[in-house]
């Protein structure tokens, strides 16, 4: 967590020191605009090796008035940036900040900038130096070589491949400092054909992503829109159905699918894997993947607040571990991440990386994660968050099943969930409901800690323990417990009570005459994994003392079966049966 810290602290500086560079431009705009449209390169003018280019353009007190506004709540991320100062009719009127392709449209230079979160407004390099081009994978060809290359110039020829315009089709776009042929691209490929009967298509812009990040991430715009004039081509030519049609992108590839998505009509799906934050946190809907892009969006966090966007993206966002720092990500030296470039590109950003082994593991895994929507990660993590609802509204299926979400009404959706720190990612999740009783021989609240023994079918799983804690008789008291493996149906759990004695005002337990005990009238064990809520009904299981409710003596153990009964008939002999004598301990 220091060396993240340490991390992102070198990329804030690394970050100011090319601002600054180009802020140098703003203030030699004069100079700049004496030179003739000829010598100004698509990227702007070249004076710093990496590209010194006009921030705004406009007049001068417009410029000052944009670029002088202040951050007023820089810690909330989620609050969209206030953008009434605009610049659009000047933007619009200067040649210098449109450029335009016969078959793509024009870009405009976006018409705001904020100090902090968008001081630099680009346009995209040549059409030419990004070199976008395609490559098609499908089962009867899943590793061609040399790839098979398709193009919209040239539907016909894509007609001539093994691509079937009946089948669902999946776009793969990578990020920053990526070309996609990297392994992590290259599993999910095979992944996704072993998962369905998919066309694939690998979006390869390495020529523009690797920029410099302010550079690639103005290159994003100029790539969604090659993305969109392939599947419009494909839908007007080949009768492909673009509700069929998937866009996965991974940091900047997300927001490039956003941009594509505004220019297909009726796009199906886009899912976000961990959208790149810099320059992207806390923008307008237009300047980002948001929602709006596709019938339906879907986001993945895994580098929240770094490498990776806060916000929610989508109709539903998944947070696995809170979103910020994923488990087997913490380095085991300190060399291994507090280089200072480490933080400078996402092929070393483990946490980044991990949103694209997420999703690509789901797609093998026979454990399914299911994320349950949640105030945040500590209420998921305290058992406060796990129904799905009446409607199943309230959680959803993490990975391709995501898409089965009920509702389109509903958008921003926060799912929590755990992982593992090693593939395969997906846990077994239970929650574990311990009913307390309240007789009245029992104090009202007693400190300790619990140790749980859950025995299914399928497997046992010992002593786990949890934290000390206040637990109150008469209410219920739940733990998240997370494994591996299944247990399968559960048919006992043993539960041990360690009472630890923290009230110094009250002589009663030191004179042996208090009551120690914890009296429990069930357990009660849900797989979380269990969708829709029906499955995870019916993965309930209600484990019962021989005589509820049970008297549990300090640092003594007692077991609850599926097969006892929970009924209260015994609850009277009992409480006299198990009442603590009055004898010193």
């Amino acid at each position: 967590m220091i060396c993240k810290n340490l991390s992102q602290f070198y990329l804030e500086i690394f970050l100011v020191v090319i601002l600054s560079a180009e802020i140098y431009c703003v203030q030699h705009r004069s100079d700049l605009r004496g030179l003739n449209r000829s010598s100004i390169s698509p990227g702007g003018v070249n004076i710093f090796p990496i590209g010194c280019n006009v921030l705004l353009v406009g007049t001068g007190e417009q410029v000052e008035q944009i670029t002088n506004q202040t951050e007023t709540n820089v810690d909330d991320l989620e609050q969209v940036l206030d953008l009434n100062q605009t610049l659009t009719v000047t933007v619009a009127s200067q040649p210098e900040n449109t450029v335009c392709y016969d078959d793509l449209g024009c870009i405009t230079r976006f018409s705001f900038a904020d100090p902090l979160l968008w001081p630099i407004n680009l346009l995209p390099e040549a059409r030419e130096k990004i070199g976008t081009y395609f490559t098609l994978y499908t089962r009867e060809s899943p590793n061609p070589q040399p790839p098979i290359q398709i193009s919209a110039g040239d539907p016909d020829a894509i007609s001539a491949t093994t691509f079937k315009a009946t089948r669902p089709t999946k776009f793969l776009v990578h990020g920053w400092r990526n070309n996609g042929f990297e392994d992590t691209f290259q599993e999910l490929t095979q992944r996704l054909l072993t998962n369905g009967d998919f066309n694939v298509i690998c979006v390869h812009w390495g020529g523009g992503s690797s920029a410099f990040y302010f550079q690639a991430h103005a290159n994003t715009r100029l790539v969604g829109l090659e993305i969109a004039l392939l599947v419009n081509t494909m839908v007007e030519k080949l009768n492909v159905n673009a509700t069929d049609v998937h866009l996965i992108g991974h940091s900047l590839g997300a927001h490039t699918a956003g941009y594509a998505g505004e220019k297909i009509p009726n796009l199906g799906h886009i899912t976000g894997l961990d959208p790149a934050g810099p320059y992207f946190r806390r923008m307008p809907s237009f300047a980002r993947l948001d929602y709006t892009d596709a019938q339906f969006v879907d986001g993945v966090h895994t580098d929240a607040g770094f490498l990776g966007i806060y916000e929610p993206v989508g109709h539903l966002d998944f947070y696995p571990n809170g979103g910020r720092n994923q488990p087997g990500c913490q380095p085991s030296e300190w060399s291994d991440f507090c280089d200072p470039f480490a933080a400078l590109s996402d092929i070393t950003a483990c946490d980044h990386r991990r949103a694209i082994h997420y999703y690509s593991s789901s797609l093998e895994d026979t454990c399914k994660i299911v994320g349950y929507e949640c105030a945040d990660y500590d209420s998921y993590n305290n058992g406060t968050c796990t129904s799905c609802g009446s409607d199943n509204t309230r959680c959803a299926v993490f990975g391709l099943d995501a898409i089965r979400y009920p509702s389109r009404a509903r958008v921003n959706v926060k799912l929590y969930s755990t992982t593992g720190e090693i593939n395969p990612y997906c846990t077994f999740q239970y929650i574990v409901s311990v009913k307390l009783a309240k007789p009245r021989v029992a104090k009202p609240t007693v400190n300790g800690l619990l140790r749980l023994s859950l025995i299914g079918e399928k497997g046992y799983r010992p002593n786990f323990s949890t934290p000390i804690r206040i637990l109150e008789h008469g209410k219920d008291h739940r733990f998240l417990l997370s494994f591996p493996s299944s247990l399968g149906p559960i048919k006992n759990v043993v539960l041990q009570w360690i009472y630890i004695h923290t009230e110094l005002l009250d002589p009663s337990c030191f004179l042996g005459i208090c009551n120690k005990r914890l009296y429990v009238n069930s357990v009660t064990v849900s797989l979380l994994n269990s969708y829709p809520e029906a499955n995870k009904i019916a993965n309930t299981y209600e484990n019962c003392p021989r005589f509820p409710p049970a008297a549990i003596p300090t640092f003594q153990s007692m077991e609850f079966s599926t097969e006892n009964s929970c009924s209260s008939n015994f609850q009277l002999l009992n409480i006299i049966w198990n009442a603590e004598p009055l004898i010193l301990h």
